[in-house]
Parts: structure tokens; sequence; C-alpha cells
């Protein structure tokens, strides 16, 4: 499958969330990330979410692995669904299960799914590859109990980065293959060679290169920033699953989406990139905008459509 573009007239929603993000966090030009302050703030943000949706229900969960527990929550809702495990974005040092909730819970109920999000450790404290090691001994558990072919796997901007790392990590280790993977705006190269990370340095309007690069040394940790484990747009796409794939034209990110959809391609792989202009990285879990629920509708659509029976 190749690529789509969205053209569209934005909606009032996005116009003013674009302004907010431009003016309020964007980091200023040679600014340096304080990573407390980051958590401080997706906190202070996440206290004014809205409650789950009608029918959507949550339960705590954790596997044991070898350093300990590692936990997460199932999002769920009532009767058959399919399996999603979800892998959160914030450039590997920030956010958790909480500032994700609102979009699992509606993929959960637009694609009649349950939806495991995991809270996998996080740099500078954890710095790569624990949050692989993490995902892929979460992958491990659910197989014991669900068919790799019942299985989504999702993941937003170093979520989408992790969801590919887990894959090719399970490929490697002779585990069976999902259904398919959602990404959302996937940070697959560390190294910040994508050529968008310079011309869409403006236009973006919520990093810069210098806060891309910075989020990158706390997981990287002195490992080659084009090490497959950290960055897996380097590694094997050959065998990987179906993709899809959304990226806005204004984002630093851009050329990562299109470089991987493109490698996939050549790979043999199934793989759909969705560009729409003017729109924020990572939009659709941005679920009060317009532009966000009709994305949504387009991840249960391909949810859906690889997992046609539950």
């Amino acid at each position: 499958m190749g690529f789509t573009t969205k053209i569209f007239r934005m909606s009032i929603q996005a116009f003013f969330t674009r302004w907010y993000l431009r003016t309020r966090f964007k980091p200023r030009p040679g600014a340096v990330i304080r990573v407390d302050e980051a958590r401080a703030r997706m906190a202070r943000l996440t206290r004014r979410q809205l409650p789950l949706p009608d029918g959507v229900s949550h339960q705590a969960v954790s596997a044991q692995l070898e350093r300990g527990l590692c936990p997460a929550e199932w999002l769920s809702v009532q009767g058959p669904q399919r399996t999603v495990m979800y892998f959160h974005g914030g450039g590997y040092f920030f956010c958790n299960l909480e500032t994700h909730r609102p979009v699992v819970a509606s993929i959960s109920r637009r694609a009649q799914a349950r939806v495991l999000s995991v809270d996998y450790r996080l740099a500078p404290e954890h710095p790569c590859p624990a949050a692989l090691e993490d995902a892929l001994a979460w992958y491990r558990a659910i197989l014991k109990e669900t068919p790799a072919d019942q299985i989504v796997m999702a993941g937003d901007s170093a979520g989408g980065g992790l969801v590919m790392a887990c894959l090719q990590a399970a490929q490697v280790e002779g585990l069976p293959m999902p259904a398919g993977a959602v990404l959302f705006s996937p940070w697959v190269d560390l190294a910040g060679a994508g050529e968008s990370v310079q011309t869409q340095a403006n236009a973006d309007v919520m990093f810069t290169p210098e806060s891309l690069h910075h989020a990158a040394l706390f997981y990287l940790n002195g490992r080659e920033a084009t090490d497959p484990v950290a960055s897996p747009l380097y590694g094997a796409m050959k065998g990987m699953p179906p993709l899809l794939i959304f990226a806005s034209r204004q984002e630093i990110l851009l050329s990562d989406a299109t470089r991987l959809h493109d490698k996939a391609m050549l790979a043999g792989v199934s793989s759909q990139l969705i560009l729409m202009s003017d729109m924020p990285h990572v939009w659709p879990m941005m679920i009060m905008l317009p532009e966000a629920k009709a994305s949504l509708r387009q991840v249960a659509d391909f949810m859906r459509a690889r997992v046609p029976q539950v």
C-alpha cells in the first residue's frame, strides 16, 4: 500500500491547539530540557482529563520481569474484543499511563478492543534498552494467552519507535508477528538524520532540533544513535506486519515516517502512510480535535480489518 495525503481546512480547535503548543509548549531555541519540569507539566495537564467514556473500564496489572514488576493497565469494553498493545510517547523520558489514557480508551471503544497500555521504564534513570526490555516482556506475556494474529501494536512518537524496536526484537527471538501495527508520528531515528528535522524546524509547533537531540541523549546514554535497538529505522524490515503510519507535513519527524514507510515497502511489507497538513505532532491522541476523531476512525477500521473476528 502507498501513502495518502489529506488536505483540508483545519478546524478551529486545531488552530487554537497549534497556537497553544507553539506559545506554551515548544522550547525556545537553545533551551535545555529539564526532566523534572517536563514531567510536572504533564502531571498538571493530566489532572484536567475527562472521565473514561461510557462502557470503557480499566484495570491495573503488572508483569514479572527479572528486574521486578512492570506496571500496565487494561482498558476494555464489554463483549468480544481484539487485543491491542499501546506504548505511549514522551521522548522516552516523560509521559505515562495517565497522560495517554484518553487516546487508549478511545481506541478501545472505537475498535472494540481490550488495550494494554504499558508503563515502561523511562530515561534518563533507565536508558536504552530498558523500555524495549519492558515492551518485549509484555509481548511475551500476552502471547501466552492470546494468538499473535489477534494482536495489534500501537504507539505514538517514541512509543511508535518502541513498537518497531519491539517487533524487530521479537522477530530475532523467533516470536510470531502480530496482525498489524499503528504508528502516530513515530520516532524511529534517534540520529536525527531526516531532512525534516531541519526543514520543518520552524513549522513544527512542539519541538526543535535541539530538544529532539537532548531527548535522544537521555535514552541513548552513550549508545550509537544508529543502533537499531534504539533507532529501528536502521533495523530489518522484512517480515514486519502491515503498518498504518500517520504524520504531519509540518513536523520535524516527518522524515522518520516517510523513510520508515519507504523502507518497509522496499522490504515487501504492506504499509499505508497518511500525511496531513497543518496538524501537530501525534494529533490523533488529541482526541477533542475533529481531525483526531477522523484519524481514530481510520485506526479502528485498520484494527477491525487486521483482526476481523474475535
